[in-house]
């Protein structure tokens, strides 16, 4: 398993691309600051972009030093070959993303 953590900007942040087949284990989206933010969240298929047929998260707003998973309680999101997970926040810093994958 590994983990990779990227800050989410208010433009289209890839926060995990997949490399051969993989299973996100953990998806973790943290807002430090002292404000809300809102995000939307994007699972993109290889060969395609973000965009609304993609968005499983709209506007989620995320307050003051909260933390959003996006996959919990053993549920797994399997990727193929270069599908990715895309961010983007309302503000240039304040969320940071955890995912957690594995390859299979």
């Amino acid at each position: 398993m590994a983990i990779q953590t990227t800050e989410v900007v208010n433009s289209d942040t890839t926060v995990y691309t997949s490399s051969d087949n993989s299973a996100i284990t953990y998806a973790a989206f943290t807002n430090y600051t002292g404000a809300t933010i809102s995000i939307d969240i994007h699972i993109v298929p290889s060969g395609d972009s973000v965009g609304n047929v993609n968005c499983v998260a709209k506007s989620l707003e995320i307050t003051s030093t909260d933390t959003y998973q996006l996959y919990a309680g053993g549920e797994k999101l399997l990727l193929s070959n270069n599908d990715f997970i895309s961010a983007v926040a309302n503000v240039a810093t304040g969320v940071n993303s955890v995912i957690s994958y594995t390859g299979i």
